[in-house]
């Protein structure tokens, strides 16, 4: 610890073990003399000042046996520097309280140039500025509870590593490490491997029979169609919280439903099994440390692992940070990856499922006026929103009958699930009705729109006269409505990552400056709102006419419809 040396050690007394802590025995390197009853004394010398200050600590023969370890002698050493012999050691008990930890501290560093500061710092830089914050972390911390350990460990080792571990070891530390992931991706793979084996298999399959038999018996059976044409799905929902799905008879994921459901009360009762040494209660880190990396380049907060021949995708009930327990929802298995896909967990969303109505004389045949009627209610109460470039619903029926596109297709996205619908009468066949991803809508281009003119009846052919109408725009960051005498501006706003839009009347004062100062002046305007529109005093909150599921003409025509007013 020190260029000098401290004067001779004395020999150990008859009977007592001597244990050297660092490769360099003898003076003044620090050791443990062990007595014949198991417990013993530690040992350590700092220098400063020119002199060797003799620091004794009682040690317990559990303490003795974690130093005794190889690849922990030198972490000892680090240790009693912080008054805490076995704090990185996860069987160990803290050796000292709290407060006889922060006088050692202090009696060991004694000002911030000490030398023991100064030699930790010389040897890793990474120590300069980050050492007495990790004192004092230890002394504020509970070291007996996992999480405050867990923090101290991560704090230190990241400056720590290379001057306790050499080479050999952190090389057998990385073997161990990938022999133990190995080991529990294994084990995971064997516990999914029968439902593994039952996916895209009809249900009288052995396999499918081995899974249900995993799964309890006497499940409760859901049958219904889904979209048009029709997919007949069947559900087998058992009471311990699993689920077997099947699309026309072919088994497409398997549910664990980790929280509690009407079924299962108590939610998956064998979820330890499934995923050995997971609990309900296991965070994302957890569930991460169990199931591997999920599959990289996947934003969203449902991460996708490989196990085995199919895909497990881990639902949460909510955003979360990694270590926060209890956010843990549902375990699905599907054979293919859903990232690109619809999840077939989503078939009972409560924002976007049964939209689709049916008539009542054949279950096949779709009852159109009712569908519609469906879709309007899902979008007035928010749980919908129309996609403006494809046909409106309104308009759909009136399009239909002109015979003057081949297909009218209105696309609705629900704000649950994130799913998306589209909706088409074909001019030649029966209508369809289809779940898609944000994928499959971009392969997807809409139909141009016949002039209303040649369509719409006179009520129609007047609202579209009465649309606001664009009258400028500067092409990327604001675009002018007017709708009689009223003016509205659309201004694009962006913060770092995150964008919106702001839709604003304008009032008298902006009015006359616009007319004084031209596109200018709604460019400058279009600045002051993107500077202020993320402040907490954010003054464009109440005149935001924006509306969800909206069109900027719809917003318009609804805020004139609420509030009628009269520009000065």
């Amino acid at each position: 610890m020190s260029s000098k040396r401290s004067p001779q050690v004395q020999a150990p007394a008859k009977g007592v073990r001597r244990m050297w802590l660092l490769p360099d025995p003898g003076e003044d390197e620090p050791f443990i003399d062990v007595r014949k009853d198991g417990h013993g004394t530690l040992n350590v010398w700092v220098a400063r000042d020119g002199r060797h200050d003799h620091f004794c600590f009682a040690l317990t023969a559990r303490h003795i046996a974690a130093a005794d370890r190889s690849a922990l002698r030198r972490w000892a050493v680090f240790a009693v520097l912080f008054g805490e012999l076995a704090v990185f050691h996860p069987d160990a008990a803290p050796a000292r309280p709290p407060g006889e930890c922060r006088r050692v501290i202090d009696t060991i560093l004694d000002g911030t140039d000490s030398e023991v500061e100064r030699y930790l710092t010389m040897m890793n830089k990474r120590f300069l500025g980050g050492l007495r914050d990790s004192l004092a972390l230890l002394c504020e911390a509970d070291l007996t509870r996992s999480r405050d350990r867990e923090a101290f460990e991560k704090r230190l080792w990241f400056g720590a590593e290379s001057l306790i571990i050499n080479d050999a070891e952190r090389s057998r530390r990385a073997q161990e490490a990938e022999h133990g992931a190995a080991a529990r991706a294994t084990a995971v793979r064997q516990a999914f491997g029968p439902y593994s084996e039952a996916l895209l298999m009809a249900e009288r399959d052995e396999a499918v029979r081995r899974a249900i038999d995993l799964l309890g018996s006497n499940p409760v059976i859901s049958e219904f169609g889904v979209g048009a044409p029709a997919h007949h799905d069947r559900y087998l929902t058992f009471g311990s919280g699993g689920e077997i799905m099947l699309r026309d008879g072919v088994v497409t994921a398997i549910l664990f439903h980790v929280q509690p459901t009407a079924a299962a009360p108590r939610g998956f009762a064998g979820l330890g099994t499934l995923i050995p040494g997971l609990s309900r209660d296991a965070s994302r880190s957890q569930v991460e440390e169990a199931l591997g990396e999920p599959m990289a380049g996947r934003p969203g907060p449902n991460p996708t692992h490989p196990v085995g021949g199919g895909f497990v995708k881990v639902f949460y009930d909510g955003w979360a940070k990694k270590d926060a327990p209890g956010h843990l929802k549902l375990i699905q298995m599907t054979a293919e990856d859903t990232y690109a896909k619809t999840d077939p967990a989503d078939e009972r969303c409560p924002g976007c499922a049964g939209m689709l109505i049916r008539t009542a004389s054949a279950s096949d045949r779709v009852d159109v006026n009712a569908t519609i009627a469906a879709l309007r209610e899902g979008v007035a109460a928010g749980r919908l929103r129309q996609a403006h470039q494809w046909v409106a619903l309104d308009d759909m029926l009136s399009l239909y009958d002109s015979r003057l596109m081949k297909r009218v297709v209105a696309q609705l996205g629900c704000t649950v699930c994130h799913r998306h619908i589209f909706f088409a009468l074909h001019r030649d066949a029966d209508p369809t009705f289809a779940y898609v991803s944000i994928n499959d809508t971009c392969r997807r281009t809409p139909e141009r729109v016949p002039s209303v003119e040649r369509w719409g009846d006179a009520a129609r052919i007047a609202r579209e006269a009465q649309r606001p109408e664009q009258i400028a725009t500067d092409g990327n960051t604001w675009v002018l409505f007017s709708r009689d005498e009223h003016l509205f501006m659309n201004a694009r706003c962006w913060y770092s990552a995150v964008e919106r839009s702001i839709l604003i009347r304008l009032d008298a004062a902006e009015v006359r400056q616009y007319e004084r100062d031209g596109e200018a002046f709604l460019s400058r305007l279009q600045e002051a709102i993107n500077r202020t529109w993320t402040s907490s005093d954010n003054p464009w909150h109440s005149r935001d006419l924006t509306r969800s599921g909206m069109s900027n003409e719809e917003a318009i025509e609804a805020s004139l419809a609420a509030a009628p007013e009269t520009q000065a």
